[in-house]
């Protein structure tokens, strides 16, 4: 199975984009996903730069929330994701990841609001996205109270109704739920692996905290396309090599 290697690995938001080139060989990967931020956001990079695998691509996040209220925020989101499918597209990417959204000084008090708005959001997006021939992913956040999306049922709901695929973010599960479990029966489409102490939201390799191994066993037998987020190239060639020692166990 394929084993994909997050640009975080770079370590860098500001990269020169030619080291994406060689992260597969640096990390024993089998491509990258791309992180549309810093030196990669749209407009700045140019695709033709990049000659490697680029089977996922992660859409900007750092000022973007489908749950915003405003009208202008709304429009400029899709805007964004607009030109993030459409680089995608040309990378060939299968899959476009976005984060759920966040709540605002306007819906503090009103969580089931701003999820009303994020599935509104996000199911434009969804069928933006997949004009493009790219499939929209949505996903799953860490345990904060300002962000959606971050157990298992909120996810559901979210996924559901917008029509959006589920990338399950291995890390933010432990923090929300203590485990990956309850995320199973959501079906992912794409793995973000990264282990943490269940405090924070760390990006260490499995096995540097809680994660349960026979849980991300379970995981990867469900056909989904693995990407290592952590930091650091030698961090992240000590993960890709966990993960494929974990995908090679028999089921049980």
């Amino acid at each position: 199975m394929t084993v994909l290697v997050s640009t975080l690995a770079l370590g860098d938001w500001w990269a020169d984009p030619e080291r994406v080139n060689e992260l597969p060989e640096l990390t024993g990967s089998d491509g990258v996903e791309l992180i549309l931020e810093g030196s990669f956001q749209p407009g700045r990079l140019d695709p033709n730069e990049l000659n490697v695998e680029v089977s996922s691509v992660h859409a900007p996040f750092a000022d973007l929330n489908p749950a915003s209220p405003s009208d202008h925020h709304h429009e400029y989101i899709l805007e964004v994701i607009q030109r993030a499918a459409e680089l995608a597209a040309e990378l060939d990417a299968h899959y476009l990841t976005v984060h759920p959204g966040h709540l605002t000084p306007v819906t503090i008090h009103d969580r089931e609001l701003a999820i009303e708005l994020a599935i509104e959001t996000l199911g434009e997006l969804a069928d933006e996205v997949r004009s493009f021939g790219v499939e929209p992913l949505v996903e799953n956040m860490p345990d904060h109270s300002l962000l959606l999306g971050t157990s298992a049922d909120e996810m559901e709901e979210i996924l559901r109704a917008s029509g959006c695929g589920f990338t399950l973010d291995v890390g933010h599960a432990l923090t929300a739920e203590g485990s990956l479990r309850p995320y199973l029966r959501l079906r992912p489409d794409l793995l973000h692996v990264h282990d943490n102490s269940g405090d924070g939201d760390e990006h260490l390799p499995p096995g540097s905290g809680i994660l349960d191994f026979e849980e991300l066993r379970r995981a990867l037998h469900h056909r989904v396309l693995p990407v290592v987020e952590v930091r650091g190239i030698e961090k992240a060639r000590e993960a890709v090599r966990t993960v494929r020692e974990i995908m090679e166990r028999p089921e049980n």
